[in-house]
């Protein structure tokens, strides 16, 4: 691998304006020495974190796969380890940093990387195909941390609540608002469009369905659709209204369970559910051989045309759904 493309990898989610900020990556002499005893050091930070909390000194964690959902998860990783180190000065390094915003446990967002710090990637996890450890866990663990909690933590202000009351004041309906998103960026994780359009035609009558998510969504008949339409933030406070929430494993998962919100999350073959699902939804997944395949777009395609979404169906979805005003 050449010097550019490491560089390019080691940059949280490939945001380059994140670089000037990183901790400076150089393998010339006399630099790289500092570089090794860096990363020796850094390979040993369960030693030196309960001496840096005792100082009340900074520790930055980089959100390095980079992605919005990786983020949440990098919150909650850092809740978790506020909680066993209170006094460390968290920095949190991610290219979202509108989500962390009013996160009590994160002192400081894209300041400059300190000497001691670490990654919140589990792409080890991912490689080895490993189905039962969650992602939290392994990143704590990889810490020396305890306490592990997977229940995220996201913070609306009270203006976001009420710009989200004005948007969804025209509805004026006594139907449980029951938000949905279709669409991963990752195809192993979408359930086919067909299916959501049945799901949406048999439930249409007992739900004011609202559909998020970025400008990637299908179309639907039935829905409001603020797809694409709004920022993170604000796609977060009009789920914080809502009573229940459905779609794959993606950004809007962590933010329902971050938000308390009950949610059904169609999971198929390629994440491991004990891996990335939380224990508060209803998780629908398949169990194919293939699987968990962790499968990127960018990296190669389903072999199988993405059976393992194709054996859930739409009943075993409407079965689950239990929001948080009755109908």
């Amino acid at each position: 691998m050449d010097h550019s493309k490491k560089i390019s990898l080691h940059i949280p989610g490939g945001d380059t304006g994140l670089q000037p900020i990183l901790y400076n990556y150089q393998e010339n002499f006399p630099f790289f020495i500092l570089h090794k005893l860096r990363w020796f050091l850094n390979g040993n930070i369960s030693f030196f974190l309960p001496i840096l909390n005792f100082l009340g000194l900074k520790f930055t964690i980089v959100n390095r796969l980079g992605a919005p959902g990786d983020t949440l998860i990098t919150a909650n990783v850092i809740k978790c380890l506020k909680k066993q180190f209170p006094r460390l000065r968290i920095n949190c390094i991610t290219p979202y940093k509108e989500l962390l915003d009013f996160d009590p446990n994160i002192n400081s967002i894209n300041q400059q990387e300190t000497f001691f710090s670490a990654d919140s990637s589990y792409i080890d996890l991912a490689r080895s195909k490993v189905k039962d450890v969650n992602v939290v866990e392994y990143i704590l663990t990889n810490l020396g941390g305890k306490d592990f909690e997977y229940k995220g933590q996201y913070i609306i202000s009270a203006r976001e609540t009420e710009w989200a009351k004005k948007k969804l004041l025209a509805i004026n309906t006594q139907k449980p608002i029951l938000a949905i998103c279709t669409r991963s960026k990752e195809s192993v994780k979408n359930w086919p469009k067909g299916n959501w359009i049945k799901l949406i035609e048999k439930i249409k009558a007992k739900f004011y369905i609202i559909q998020l998510g970025d400008s990637a969504e299908p179309y639907y008949d039935n829905v409001n659709r603020f797809a694409g339409y709004l920022s993170m933030r604000e796609s977060a406070s009009i789920l914080s209204l809502s009573d229940f929430f459905i779609g794959p494993d993606s950004l809007l998962m962590h933010l329902a369970n971050a938000l308390s919100i009950p949610s059904t999350i169609i999971f198929g073959g390629s994440r491991p559910v004990n891996a990335l699902g939380y224990s508060q939804n209803k998780n629908l997944s398949t169990s194919p051989a293939c699987g968990p395949c962790w499968i990127h777009d960018e990296e190669r395609t389903c072999p199988y045309n993405i059976q393992c979404m194709d054996e859930i169906s739409v009943d075993a979805v409407i079965q689950t759904i239990e929001p948080r005003t009755k109908f």
